[in-house]
């Protein structure tokens, strides 16, 4: 990169006056940072597609899975009431739920710094599976040819099936109220099947059964984001709040500085409801007499459960232009009427985002500026040049006016002076002074050679500007 520096000896001269501001091209090349080591946060923000000097968005993506059971752990007593052949059954359900969601942190400015959290169509999925744990116990109470039969005991299976119902969808995130939900029903299953011969047969020689239990289930679930929270580093929540259903904007206080870094993670429950179905058959035989209950349906309801859904917190880092001056004044001195003198400002992007930089005067006619209109890549510094050339005598002052996309200091001010004098009459030995090396005439501010073009121009100062390369790019500016 390439500063934008003179290249004729007046200038030379004038800086060598003022080394308070002089810089070389290398200097002003120089990076002001040496690279910071990488923070531990999750996403890095980049600049908005529809505004890149006034936002920035960083992708997250939150992921929580969590296997529980539901509150539904009973059992049925034993059924049905005052039966030769009774059956008591106990069940849990357990639910495997995962939810994902994807979105975005956007900082935005000039009012530094408004938060927004966009929630990504489709970037939500809620899946439930749900499981179940059965068991069962008989009692058989049977009397034969005057003869008393009575059992109870556990009746060991092995499920015929692995009983699981699943469902999912996907949703546009961040699934606010009324939230997003699943349900599912599934048709009977023969869920066990246990010959009761060898079961019974020690306790009661002779007889013969079976135990059958078919399944069914009609679950129902919903997930709803509550907030999205929005946190600083030192886990204090920001200015303007949470992210809700109702607050689609938030903010957090900028004091200046090459970025900020926020947490942020949603937070939501899941709601769980349905009805478990128990349909069991029980049957014996015995000394050619037979014995059975009902097949009946057995509707057990989940009682309503609700789990609290906090994801782990992702960190944004948001880098931001941060704009600095090496000067807020600037004297010219005394320039004759017709010549010019050139000063130059250094400007640095001290931030780790691309700086945007307009730069005006309220007196163009005396002070020209080198451009209006420049880009400065981050950690990086460029010069800056103002041209006074007077038009006529007497005391000129100004403000140049660097207006940028500095979040904390979006206008900056210059105050410029000088002061134009006559030049002196042509006398008969009058002539252009030279340097004793043969070279240019060259005069320091508060100075100039005489004769020359004056006007606008740059030229008129003997100035070549050179546009810069990588940190500094001159641009267009929509008018």
């Amino acid at each position: 990169m390439r500063s934008l520096l003179p290249g004729d000896a007046a200038l030379t001269a004038s800086r060598a006056a003022r080394p308070r501001r002089a810089l070389s091209c290398a200097a002003a090349a120089l990076t002001l940072f040496a690279p910071a080591a990488a923070s531990a946060y999750d996403s890095l923000a980049a600049p908005c597609v529809d505004d890149p000097f006034y936002c920035e968005r960083g992708a997250v993506a939150f992921e929580r899975s969590e296997a529980i059971p539901l509150e539904l752990d009973f059992e049925t007593g034993w059924v049905p009431p005052g039966s030769p052949l009774q059956l008591n059954l106990r069940a849990a359900v357990y639910a495997n739920t995962k939810v994902s969601l994807s979105g975005a942190l956007e900082a935005s400015w000039p009012e530094a710094l408004a938060l927004t959290a966009p929630g990504d169509q489709d970037g939500g999925t809620f899946s439930c599976d749900y499981g179940l744990d059965v068991s069962a116990q008989g009692r058989i109470s049977l009397s034969v040819l005057g003869q008393d039969f009575d059992w109870t005991g556990e009746i060991p299976y092995v499920p015929q099936l692995d009983f699981q119902v699943h469902a999912s969808a996907p949703f546009d995130a961040w699934g606010w109220e009324p939230g997003i939900a699943l349900a599912s029903s599934t048709e009977p299953q023969r869920l066990a099947s246990v010959a009761l011969g060898d079961l019974i047969g020690g306790s009661i020689p002779g007889i013969e059964g079976r135990f059958e239990l078919d399944v069914a289930m009609d679950v129902a679930a919903r997930y709803v984001t509550h907030r999205v929270a929005i946190e600083t580093l030192d886990q204090a929540t920001v200015s303007g709040g949470d992210i809700t259903s109702e607050r689609s904007a938030s903010s957090t206080e900028y004091l200046g500085g090459p970025s900020v870094e926020l947490n942020v993670r949603p937070e939501g429950s899941v709601r769980y409801e349905g009805t478990l179905h128990l349909i069991p058959a029980f049957s014996v035989s015995l000394l050619g007499r037979e014995w059975s209950i009902p097949i009946v349906d057995l509707p057990l309801a989940f009682p309503l459960t609700e789990r609290e859904w906090r994801f782990e917190s992702e960190r944004v880092h948001v880098p931001l232009p941060d704009l600095a001056l090496d000067t807020q004044e600037i004297d010219f001195g005394a320039v004759e009427v017709g010549q010019a003198n050139v000063e130059i400002v250094q400007l640095s992007n001290a931030g780790e985002a691309l700086l945007d930089v307009a730069v005006t005067t309220d007196d163009p006619e005396s002070f020209e500026l080198a451009h209006t209109a420049l880009e400065v890549d981050p950690e990086t510094a460029v010069d800056f040049a103002i041209r006074f050339a007077p038009k006529a005598s007497g005391a000129f002052a100004a403000t140049v006016l660097v207006e940028s996309n500095d979040p904390s200091d979006p206008v900056q001010e210059i105050t410029v002076r000088g002061i134009g004098v006559a030049a002196p009459d042509d006398g008969p030995d009058s002539g252009e002074p030279t340097d004793q090396d043969g070279g240019c005439a060259c005069r320091a501010a508060g100075s100039a050679p005489r004769g020359g073009a004056g006007g606008g121009a740059w030229a008129a100062a003997g100035l070549s500007l050179a546009a810069l390369a990588g940190g500094l790019r001159r641009r267009r500016r929509a008018t």
